[in-house]
């Protein structure tokens, strides 16, 4: 098993999440952010919304690696970032 699944209910604003996982007597320490972008401060709608994105995740903290990205409405994003071990 190399994956498992925790269901958080939906966030309304920016969000951190710790994880603890204990595999073999072994913890496991992971972090996650979730972060909501207006894409109007991007850009949008003169540009492209995958260009918008791919700007967002250019000037983000490279400590981060994106998890997921998550349409909310027309002109907002959520992006899952997982901090990197």
């Amino acid at each position: 098993m190399n994956a498992f699944s925790v269901h958080l209910p939906a966030p309304t604003e920016n969000q951190n999440v710790e994880i603890s996982v204990k595999v073999n007597g072994a913890t496991l320490d992971f972090q996650y952010r979730v972060e909501f972008f207006n894409l109007h401060d991007y850009g949008y709608p003169a540009m492209l919304r995958a260009n918008c994105i791919r700007n967002i995740l250019a000037e983000y903290d490279s400590n981060w690696d994106t998890f997921q990205i998550s349409p909310v409405d027309e002109d907002r994003i959520a992006i899952t970032f997982r901090k990197k071990r």
